[in-house]
């Protein structure tokens, strides 16, 4: 992330260089003098939008405005409608994607995070989670369940829809272990939830029967409720 004390520093002598007080900056940007106070006081960091009007008010380049590093290179990209022709000369890492990511819109990190989604570490794209849309999280949930254990996408499942989660744990239920779903079941619909209870309940499964009960709807419990007697 961009250290916004330094950015506010940054802009506090910037704008005493150009003789301008924060009210004369902020009619400049059609903001409010609040708003530049936030920034040079680290409370908040200028809109993307903002920061080449803040350049052309300075004349000064925006790594000036932020810091030099791999982050305000990226960004810098996106300003100019570059990001394809940088993207094709640099390699990107999701880390440096997330220094950006809360000054762009999802559509811009998703162009970024497009050439990195293939080789992104779970845990860095749990972390970018956030900032990208449902539809590229399917995605990417999609392909973990391709390569690995479904238990990789309980730190994902906050952010993923149901949809993609019951698609992924129906997987399982056909090929097991039943066991593995225990960790996504808050995330589950109750279909799904009754579909893992009676393959448990078939495979004699009574431990991971009993952790999946508290998510269990009371139709299904007296099913395997009646199950159990009928035997």
């Amino acid at each position: 992330m961009f250290d916004m004390l330094k950015v506010g520093r940054n802009i506090v002598k910037l704008r005493g260089a150009a003789g301008l007080t924060q009210m004369g900056l902020a009619d400049k940007l059609g903001i409010s003098y609040q708003a530049v106070s936030n920034w040079e006081r680290g409370a908040s960091m200028p809109d993307i939008s903002k920061l080449p009007e803040l350049g052309e008010i300075f004349n000064v380049s925006i790594e000036e405005i932020l810091e030099e590093g791999r982050g305000t290179a990226i960004l810098t990209s996106v300003l100019e409608n570059a990001t394809e022709d940088y993207l094709h000369q640099h390699e990107v890492s999701a880390i440096e994607i997330l220094e950006v990511a809360p000054l762009l819109k999802t559509e811009q990190i998703e162009e970024v995070f497009e050439h990195v989604k293939a080789n992104v570490p779970m845990g860095d794209l749990v972390a970018l989670a956030p900032f990208l849309s449902d539809e590229v999280l399917d995605e990417c949930a999609r392909k973990v369940i391709e390569i690995g254990p479904i238990s990789n996408l309980v730190a994902l499942a906050p952010f993923l829809s149901e949809e993609v989660l019951d698609e992924c744990a129906r997987k399982v239920i056909e090929i097991g272990p039943i066991g593995d779903l225990v960790a996504l079941a808050p995330f589950l619909s109750e279909e799904v939830l009754g579909e893992c209870a009676r393959k448990a309940f078939t495979e004699k499964d009574a431990g991971t029967l009993l952790q999946l009960a508290p998510f269990l709807n009371q139709e299904v419990l007296d099913e395997c409720a009646s199950r159990l007697y009928a035997k």
